[in-house]
């Protein structure tokens, strides 16, 4: 039976009960993994299931997560894809993430309001009636309402952002919609939930404790992207 490799641990790492998954020693660090049943990819149920279990991993000591859907044939191929990730770096940012944790925040701005505020800047310039003309207006309109909602939520997350150690922006869907990361202190997760919920006139909602899937690259050298469609 192959497995599944989920992240990278400190040899210690308490693991929570009635977990599925079990850890392979690799001298202080180690592997987590879980049996993969019948060779076959993670249903979106079981990849939903996978990655609760790893945010409850948090609780005893930092994650280093992998790609959802890593593979390793067997045992001894697992601890070779951690050695090829350089051991001593996997060491370094597990110092460094100790007792950290990332956050995602999704704010949804109301769209005739975002329409209403590009507007009155009254900077657009593209003319015409023409359908070259009519798309060019289209494509500012959508830059001037993604400037637009940067800045009111650079504004509206200053408090977060004061808590974070770092922050990504990750790639909203739709134009009225910010995603951001946070890493911050296992200890400031109920204050970044706190400063979220009191936010107004935006349609927001607050996602974590999470491993830092954003602030941390563990590509191996010269590694091919995986094939697996889960991941971050």
């Amino acid at each position: 039976m192959s497995l599944f490799l989920h992240g990278v641990v400190r040899a210690s790492h308490r693991l929570p009960e009635r977990s599925r998954f079990r850890l392979l020693g690799l001298d202080e660090l180690a592997v987590v993994v879980s049996d993969r049943p019948e060779n076959r990819e993670l249903t979106e149920q079981e990849a939903t299931a996978h990655l609760a279990e790893l945010c409850a991993l948090l609780s005893g000591g930092p994650v280093l997560p992998l790609r959802i859907g890593t593979v390793a044939v067997d045992e001894a191929a697992a601890r070779s894809a951690v050695l090829g990730l350089r051991v001593p770096l996997l060491r370094q940012h597990l110092d460094r993430l100790d007792g950290l944790a990332e956050m995602h925040v999704r704010l949804l701005f109301d769209e005739d309001t975002a329409l209403r505020a590009v507007h009155d800047k009254a900077t657009f310039t593209a003319r015409g009636a023409d359908l070259t003309s009519t798309i060019a207006r289209g494509e500012q309109i959508a830059r001037e309402i993604v400037a637009w909602r940067r800045g009111q939520a650079d504004s509206m997350l200053a408090p977060v952002s004061e808590m974070a150690r770092s922050v990504a922006l990750l790639e909203a869907p739709e134009h009225t919609e910010e995603l951001r990361a946070y890493l911050v202190r296992l200890d400031q997760a109920e204050g970044v939930r706190a400063a979220i919920a009191g936010l107004g006139g935006v349609v927001a909602t607050c996602t974590g404790p999470l491993p830092a899937f954003h602030f941390l690259d563990l590509a191996p050298r010269n590694a091919q992207q995986p094939a697996s469609r889960w991941g971050w």
